[in-house]
């Protein structure tokens, strides 16, 4: 079949984060599949040089229908044509529709909290509040817990492609060590050095006589997160970060600023995937140390960690998801819908968006 041509928005692509790896994954995979892609985000970064150096072009002024550019002669020629639009975060939602009145819009929705207060206490749109009257075509929500609210508070019925990864980039070539692991490393963007979580996880690795590696906003950025994964054998985190570590053959470790969801094993993978990943399944319980110790002891060893590394190879691989969001997106060409255009230039809900 004919390649699309897809722009991929998210509210960054300039974070080492959830929705912006989300997005380079995704980009990056669909090209691979022969497609043409480029990304857009008010604020570039880390992630769009990643998306450059692939080849997909990210742009961060895009007004075909808005504002001309103001100057004619350093302004490039743009084809501003796509078949599809996958964007992520509300603002961006509508700030695209505005511009593209007549292009399909899937809409990934990646969390729970869909409301904020300003500095005033005015209560604001978070992110991932829901572009409502943008005439999306499809919603998409990565878990459950994310679907159900969807459809509790909004009656918007959306479809579930889960988080995904690369599984060829997070493949490790050293085993984890054997008998009991001699490194735990701490994946978050939440936690700092001295929250209680931080500590907990330290005391952990205390009683093994393990290193300590972190890395994250608060502690050490790497741009090659699969190297640090490398060096560790138990992998803490929430989100795409507990999964990147599974992925790679670590004993992953759901814990963050929710809760300790737990170990991640054939179990309970029905209730963290049900809510991302995140922790929520804990109802905002932290284990104690000597609890995270009995549940390393009992699933540190290779067929729990196989386990859950083939479970995501077949279930949150990159591949199958943007295969999914292909066929979402030729259904939605096969059946356009003619949007008024109503034309508003792009604006930031606040410094945290």
């Amino acid at each position: 079949m004919k390649p699309l041509r897809i722009l991929i928005a998210n509210g960054t692509l300039s974070l080492l984060a959830g929705s912006e790896t989300w997005s380079e994954t995704l980009a990056i995979q669909l090209k691979k599949m022969g497609h043409e892609v480029e990304c857009f985000s008010p604020e570039l970064g880390i992630i769009a040089q990643h998306l450059e150096d692939a080849g997909i072009k990210c742009h961060n002024n895009m007004a075909p229908l808005g504002v001309k550019p103001f100057s004619y002669v350093l302004e490039e020629k743009r084809d501003y044509s796509y078949d599809v639009i996958i964007a992520s975060h509300h603002h961006i939602v509508e700030f695209l529709r505005s511009q593209f009145p007549n292009t399909p819009i899937i809409s990934t929705i990646h969390g729970i909290i869909h409301f904020m207060n300003d500095e005033a206490g005015k209560q604001l749109w978070a992110p991932e509040h829901p572009a409502v009257d943008s005439k999306v075509g499809q919603f998409v929500a990565v878990s459950e817990e994310v679907q159900e609210i969807l459809k509790k508070d909004y009656a918007i019925d959306a479809m579930i492609i889960r988080n995904f990864i690369d599984i060829e980039k997070f493949t490790a070539k050293r085993p984890i060590s054997p008998g009991k692991p001699a490194a735990f490393l701490i994946n978050t963007n939440y936690a700092g050095i001295e929250e209680p979580e931080t500590k907990l996880i330290k005391e952990v690795a205390d009683h093994y006589g393990a290193r300590l590696l972190a890395i994250g906003m608060n502690f050490q950025l790497s741009p090659d997160t699969m190297k640090i994964i490398e060096e560790a054998d138990v992998v803490m985190g929430m989100g795409r970060s507990a999964l990147e570590g599974a992925t790679a053959g670590r004993l992953a470790i759901v814990n963050g600023r929710w809760g300790t969801g737990g170990i991640i094993n054939q179990t309970n993978i029905n209730e963290l995937r049900s809510c991302n990943f995140s922790g929520r399944n804990s109802g905002g319980k932290f284990m104690t140390a000597e609890e995270l110790i009995a549940e390393i002891d009992k699933n540190y060893n290779p067929e729990t960690i196989d386990w859950v590394t083939n479970y995501i190879k077949s279930e949150h691989n990159v591949a199958y998801a943007a295969e999914t969001f292909v066929q979402t997106a030729r259904g939605l060409i096969a059946q356009p819908e003619t949007v008024e255009p109503v034309l508003k230039p792009y604006r930031r809900v606040n410094a945290n968006s």
